[in-house]
């Protein structure tokens, strides 16, 4: 099929030598979605070493890149992660094993206290719930003091979310080092029985900080709780001496209603397939991080400029927040030259970093900055020769650059990889990646020097592909796509549901999925996506190109990213609308 191999002379230093070993430090919280769980088995496959999670649930475990963490638990189904170059948190949900029982009888008794599932459905209208990671507490029927008020409640005023829990919480002392104001430390005015108590403790969405977590935007908290009774703060063990304050943030903590209704969403009841109008969010009505909102409520492109530069010393070890700068300005003031500047250090400061940087080369691909974004995946690429997406992402992006000859010549190297075992051959990403090679040699063969064009299954196609790819490998969600006919098809994309795809992933390397839209093509197509979350309190970036007749010389795409961080909603993410544009919610 192809008579040329020009490999990019970067590339051949490269392909050979996939990752060396990496000695990495991993921790966090086991939980079976409610309460932690002590005693799970966290072993590295094929070797005696091991842990066990702590009575709260956590763990602390030191393994290699591509070795394989396993977890046990009695009465559980076991799960396996394979360690990556950027693995440093796993928070784990272990599942029930279910089993074919034989014909049971069950009798109803009566229940005093409500069950985790009756709270967390009520969790939205009962200001008198806070969850925790030992599960979902109600004020009115704990036997200590718990006190729970509302994020809305909180003064926005202040230096950070500490300023405003500070005058909500009388008699509350806040430290603030002179070196380092943002670091506040944090003590309740009485401990019962100690004279000298340290600081208080956090736990955010069920992880647990010694340090304040001011990297919290006050918009996004939902509810706050804190006590100081021993009683409760046993099962936190000595860390929590000093008292523990509890935050739910909204991003962390959605309870699902009925569509149109503020009533609980009825899990029990028939929808078959088709979708119901009211389902879904719309992702730009999700709830911005703070620090966007004041940046932009600014009149004009230079007060922009200074709120940025204010807020960049409070949060410049966030990657997200210069992403979302980047994307800010950009978008929304159109100020190349600021976000230029922004993206500079993107790709500075977080240059050994895969996930951020594709997470940025989607944003300039989407804005049309297509050599930047080729040197951002030659960037990734280098970080990850080893992972098949790396050959997709660099072949494409020299498409965009027009270099067709470095494109083709990177689908045959990985074709090359896979015919020697170098690579492996993936059932799931194979297609995905022959398909994208039939496609340049069916436009450009001959600038490829290619005149016959070989149909396979992967490049005899006419009509709309779509193309997802995630930035985090980590990533757990379900999409969802409706039809003209308003029926709907979802794939969830969990570990409870697809762990053999999951682990199909991490062993070749590639996160990405794609759909086919077959002609005719009338009316229009949804996409909307449910979060569950990545195992870590981090946004996963999801970017969807929409290729328009595809695989013929009038073939055109459309790339839009979208920022994941609420769980637990189904977000409207984008329409195609009759086989030709694609409209964003």
């Amino acid at each position: 099929m192809f008579r040329k191999t020009i490999v990019p002379f970067f590339l051949l230093s490269l392909t050979m030598v996939f990752s060396q070993t990496q000695l990495k430090k991993i921790r966090g919280i086991v939980s079976d979605g409610m309460n932690p769980l002590s005693k799970v088995s966290i072993v590295v496959k094929g070797n005696d070493s091991g842990t066990e999670s702590q009575t709260d649930g956590t763990y602390e475990i030191y393994a290699n890149e591509g070795e394989t963490l396993v977890y046990s638990y009695v009465g559980k189904q076991p799960m396996e992660i394979i360690v990556e170059d950027v693995t440093s948190i796993l928070n784990v949900v272990l599942y029930d094993r279910i089993e074919e029982l034989d014909e049971v009888v069950v009798t109803k008794r009566k229940r005093i206290r409500k069950s985790q599932k009756d709270l967390f459905l009520e969790y939205n209208s009962n200001k008198n719930l806070i969850k925790t990671r030992f599960g979902i507490l109600d004020k009115d029927n704990v036997s200590y003091s718990l006190k729970i008020f509302e994020g809305n409640d909180l003064n926005p005023a202040g230096l950070d979310f500490v300023s405003a829990l500070q005058s909500a919480i009388p008699g509350l002392i806040v430290v603030r080092p002179m070196f380092d104001p943002y670091s506040p430390i944090v003590y309740f005015p009485r401990i019962l029985g100690l004279d000298n108590p340290p600081p208080a403790v956090f736990e955010v969405d069920g992880i647990l900080y010694t340090d304040a977590p001011t990297f919290i935007d006050l918009s996004n908290i939902k509810r706050i709780g804190t006590t100081t009774s021993l009683a409760a703060l046993g099962k936190y063990g000595g860390l929590a001496r000093g008292g523990l304050i509890i935050i739910n943030t909204k991003t962390g903590n959605y309870s699902p209603q009925e569509p149109g209704t503020d009533k609980p969403y009825d899990f029990a009841r028939r929808r078959d397939n088709y979708f119901e109008e009211g389902s879904t969010v719309a992702i730009s009505q999700i709830t911005a991080p703070q620090y966007l909102e004041e940046i932009s409520s600014a009149e004009n492109a230079a007060q922009a400029i200074d709120s940025y530069f204010q807020l960049e010393r409070k949060y410049a070890s966030s990657p997200y927040f210069y992403l979302d700068a980047y994307a800010l300005f950009s978008k929304k003031f159109g100020d190349a030259a600021t976000a230029n500047k922004i993206g500079k250090k993107i790709q500075k400061k977080f240059a050994t970093d895969p996930t951020i940087l594709k997470a940025f080369a989607y944003h300039l691909e989407e804005q049309g900055q297509h050599q930047w974004a080729n040197e951002i995946y030659k960037q990734v690429f280098i970080l990850r020769p080893h992972y098949a997406q790396s050959y997709m992402d660099l072949a494409q992006s020299y498409e965009d650059v027009g270099a067709i000859e470095s494109s083709a010549s990177l689908y045959a190297r990985y074709n090359h990889l896979v015919d020697k075992s170098l690579l492996d051959s993936s059932a799931t990403f194979s297609p995905i990646i022959n398909r994208d090679f039939g496609s340049l040699l069916a436009t450009h063969g001959s600038i490829t020097g290619n005149t016959t064009i070989v149909k396979t299954e992967e490049n005899d196609f006419d009509g709309v592909r779509l193309l997802l790819e995630w930035n985090n490998s980590e990533a757990e969600f379900e999409l969802q796509f409706v039809g003209p006919e308003n029926q709907y098809h979802n794939w969830e994309h969990t570990q409870l549901a697809n762990a053999e795809r999951i682990m199909e992933e991490k062993m070749q390397g590639f996160s990405s999925q794609e759909y086919l839209i077959y002609r005719p093509i009338t009316g229009n197509w949804s996409v909307n996506a449910t979060y569950f979350g990545n195992k870590s309190l981090t946004p996963t970036y999801l970017k969807a190109t929409v290729y328009y007749n595809y695989g013929t010389k009038a073939q055109h795409k459309e790339t839009k990213v979208f920022k994941l961080t609420a769980k637990n909603v189904n977000q409207a993410l984008f329409q195609v609308k009759n086989g030709s544009s694609v409209a964003t919610y």
